[in-house]
């Protein structure tokens, strides 16, 4: 009520801002979200959360804890992975209807998409697969097995590579999208997680999730030509703009973003992040990252409920999403301005519309 009250001047004119804002706390608060626990772990972010001008436009239920989200804006498609559902929903991101749901297999871990070949790679890591579906006609066209814990996932598609981080067997595998079939084995100690390919460089970047680094190894020889040190505990999706040899990684054990030059093997820039982040999204010619802020440091024990919102210009966070408890993938629409935030611990995903600074 102190809010409230203080929001009216003399002659009950209503200060505008101050309103918002209140109906913000209060939105965040019927969200379940606890502002003021949030104040004492973010050092104050809890105020980005009631200037946040973003508002959720639908709230999608694709199946028991969804996790990895890409958007394919071109042909007005989203795809959303979901682990105990062990399936890939479709929506459309004109209605935000589900399309149709394909089982694949149990705990999706991550996807990659080819929008030119018109496929959609998707690794389960309890089903130890990688299913291959035709985005088209939204059928399963082949199926990779024994991929033993199926994580990262990365596509080169002018040399017919998909790299899958088999992160428990301390490999990652190298399968020929032509047949589906596994062509070498690379060993990388340190148990791998995400994975990106530059695909002008024809490197592979994978992310070494016990070790905090990256190594970057040759498509051509299979060999590692460079290593660099990031944060602890380096997660996936990574995010890659090859036309601008940048690879983005975030780092859920130090709260941080990682921008690496991929052609000097080496971080540009280290930004903070919300706490222990695990979804990841660049729009680079916009010069935004769109991050989920899961709360837990690789485990299960979900605690956060924001997304940011960060300006790689200034490395800065310009706005803090309130969402349900335990954000996942995330994924931003350039057609449509809207964010996709998946939300492991409630099965739902929350489609919020940014403003204009924010796209």
């Amino acid at each position: 009520m102190g809010r409230a009250q203080g929001t009216m001047r003399v002659g009950y004119h209503v200060n505008r801002r101050e309103l918002w804002r209140f109906l913000r706390s209060l939105l965040a608060l019927i969200l379940g979200l606890d502002l003021w626990s949030f104040q004492a772990q973010s050092g104050g972010e809890a105020a980005g959360l009631a200037g946040s001008t973003a508002h959720i436009i639908a709230l999608l239920n694709p199946g028991k804890r969804p996790e990895p989200v890409i958007v394919d804006a071109a042909h007005h498609r989203v795809y959303i992975g979901t682990e105990t559902g062990g399936s890939v929903t479709v929506l459309d991101d004109r209605s935000n209807h589900i399309v149709k749901t394909i089982r694949v297999g149990r705990e999706v871990e991550d996807m990659a998409l080819d929008p030119t070949g018109r496929r959609l790679f998707a690794a389960s890591s309890v089903a130890s697969r990688l299913s291959v579906i035709n985005t088209s006609t939204l059928r399963i066209a082949s199926v990779v097995r024994n991929i033993k814990d199926a994580s990262g996932v990365a596509l080169d598609p002018s040399r017919h590579r998909l790299y899958v981080t088999e992160m428990t067997a301390n490999a990652v595998a190298v399968i020929n999208t032509t047949n589906a079939e596994v062509v070498a084995t690379l060993t990388l100690p340190g148990r791998p997680l995400g994975v990106g390919v530059d695909t002008v460089l024809h490197r592979v970047f994978v992310g070494l999730f016990k070790l905090g680094r990256v190594d970057a190894i040759d498509e051509s020889s299979g060999k590692v030509v460079g290593s660099v040190r990031i944060g602890n505990q380096p997660v996936h999706p990574f995010r890659m703009e090859s036309s601008i040899h940048r690879l983005y990684v975030v780092s859920s054990g130090s709260s941080s973003l990682s921008i690496v030059d991929t052609q000097e093997v080496r971080v540009v820039r280290t930004l903070r992040t919300g706490q222990y982040p695990e979804g990841l999204d660049v729009s680079a010619a916009r010069n935004r990252a769109y991050i989920s802020n899961e709360g837990d440091p690789g485990t299960d024990k979900n605690s956060g409920h924001t997304a940011s919102v960060i300006d790689l210009r200034s490395g800065q966070i310009i706005d803090t999403l309130p969402v349900r408890q335990g954000p996942d993938g995330i994924a931003y629409d350039r057609t449509t301005g809207n964010v996709y935030i998946s939300v492991e611990d409630s099965g739902h995903v929350e489609v919020l519309h940014l403003p204009a600074r924010e796209r």
